[in-house]
C-alpha cells in the first residue's frame, strides 16, 4: 500500500457521508451508510435516525428520489476501487458507515471477505439486518 491511501480512502467515506447528509436536508441525528462490491455486483443504501427513529431514506424525505441517492452511491463505488488501485490496496467488500450528526463521531467498519457466498445472503439482507438491529436499540 503507497502512502496517502489511508487520506484518499478516508476523503471518499466523508464524500459518502456529504452525500448523504445532502439528501437528508437537515433532518438526520445519524447516518448509516452501507456499501457492498464484489467484481460483479454493486449496492449502497443509507438509512437515517431522526426524531430518534430510524427511518429508511423514502421516509426521511418524501419529497426526493431515493433512487438518485442510491444511484449516485452504486455508482462512486468505482471510486473506491480506483483509489485501492492507484494505492496498490486490496478492494473492500463491504463498508459499515456511521455518523453521529450532533457529535460529528464516525465510525466504520470495512470487511474484505465476501460473506454472500460463505454465508448465502444478500447484501440487501445484510442491509436489512443491520436497520431492523437499529430499530431494535430505539
Amino acid at each position: 500500500m503507497k502512502p496517502g491511501y489511508e487520506e484518499a480512502f478516508s476523503n471518499l467515506q466523508s464524500d459518502y457521508i456529504s452525500l448523504c447528509l445532502e439528501y437528508a436536508e437537515g433532518k438526520a441525528e445519524e447516518v448509516f451508510a452501507y456499501l457492498y462490491r464484489t467484481e460483479t455486483m454493486r449496492m449502497f443504501n443509507v438509512f437515517f435516525r431522526s426524531d430518534g427513529k430510524i427511518l429508511a431514506a423514502s421516509q426521511l424525505v418524501t419529497s426526493c428520489n431515493d433512487e438518485e441517492l442510491m444511484e449516485t452511491g452504486r455508482n462512486d463505488i468505482s471510486k473506491l476501487e480506483e483509489i485501492c488501485s492507484e494505492y496498490e490496496a486490496a478492494v473492500p467488500n463491504e463498508i459499515r458507515m456511521h455518523y453521529d450528526v450532533k457529535t460529528g463521531k464516525y465510525d466504520a467498519e470495512v470487511a474484505y471477505e465476501d460473506y454472500s457466498i460463505k454465508d448465502k445472503v444478500t447484501p440487501f439482507q445484510v442491509f436489512m439486518n443491520w436497520l431492523k438491529e437499529e430499530r431494535v436499540k430505539q
